[in-house]
């Protein structure tokens, strides 16, 4: 049987079984509205995800499914969540590229009708963990769907060269001015003190930035020698990639600042 919650009125939400070190508990889907509903990343196409999506839907009619970005975790079970349901996929242009598939476009603004227009979820553009990156507003009542800009607990990748660390401190005070109600992420708990955790976000990108810095002020001059200096023993095994990939992304936000950078070894 799966376990459904109901993080906020007129939401129900799964999670897949696919925990792991990016994915903390497991990928979430929502499912907005009881009637004519949207089901937002349906995540990994896994042999169970079938029977999860429609224990999820119950006697909803699922019109849509909404991604918030291309990455498998997210949506791998996109396009078969589409056939199932009978559903259009809706995600930026290059989501829907990076599937090979066809859908609407979203850009920022636009709203997907819940529930015959009683209601809508509205689509925030929010670059930053990748460049198609989408979060989902309902405005009627401020839930904000935040996919892997924000998670529920830890931090969110902002790697290079498809994370942008510029575009991901933009977005965050674009949520900010929204004056969400909850976040309902992608990955781990609803988040109940949104502005306290969006704040928390864009003060740890700012803090990661000035480590940086200050790793290159104290003579490191490699990507390694810079991951050591401002993670030091922090980095799980396995997880240097994600580390170094991280510190390539503030490397460049530096740039972007103007700032003039040493030469380093294996950027």
């Amino acid at each position: 049987m799966t376990e459904i919650d109901t993080p906020a009125p007129g939401v129900r939400s799964v999670r897949a079984d696919n925990p792991g070190p990016m994915t903390l508990d497991g990928t979430r889907t929502y499912l907005v509205g009881s009637r004519e509903a949207v089901l937002l990343d349906p995540g990994p196409g896994d042999d169970g995800a079938g029977e999860r999506w429609r224990e999820l839907a119950g006697d909803a009619a699922v019109e849509t499914v909404a991604l918030t970005h291309a990455h498998p975790d997210h949506a791998g079970g996109a396009l078969r969540a589409a056939e199932l349901f009978g559903a259009r996929l809706a995600a930026t242009g290059e989501t829907l590229r990076s599937l090979s598939a066809t859908g609407r476009s979203l850009h920022d603004g636009m709203e997907l009708p819940v529930d015959g227009g009683e209601t809508s979820l509205r689509a925030v553009e929010t670059p930053g963990h990748s460049a198609d990156h989408l979060c989902y507003l309902r405005p009627s009542d401020g839930v904000l769907f935040t996919g892997d800009l924000v998670l529920g607990e830890g931090s969110s990748l902002v790697g290079h060269p498809e994370g942008s660390v510029s575009d991901a401190l933009s977005s965050l005070e674009r949520l900010l001015a929204l004056e969400p109600s909850l976040l309902l992420p992608g990955h781990g708990p609803d988040v109940t003190r949104a502005a306290q955790r969006l704040t928390e976000y864009r003060d740890h990108r700012r803090d990661r930035t000035r480590q940086v810095r200050g790793a290159l002020e104290a003579g490191a001059r490699s990507v390694e020698g810079i991951r050591e200096r401002v993670y030091g023993d922090e980095v799980p095994p396995g997880l240097g990639w994600a580390a170094d990939a991280t510190v390539r992304a503030h490397l460049v936000h530096l740039e972007e600042l103007g700032e003039e950078l040493p030469e380093l070894r294996g950027r």
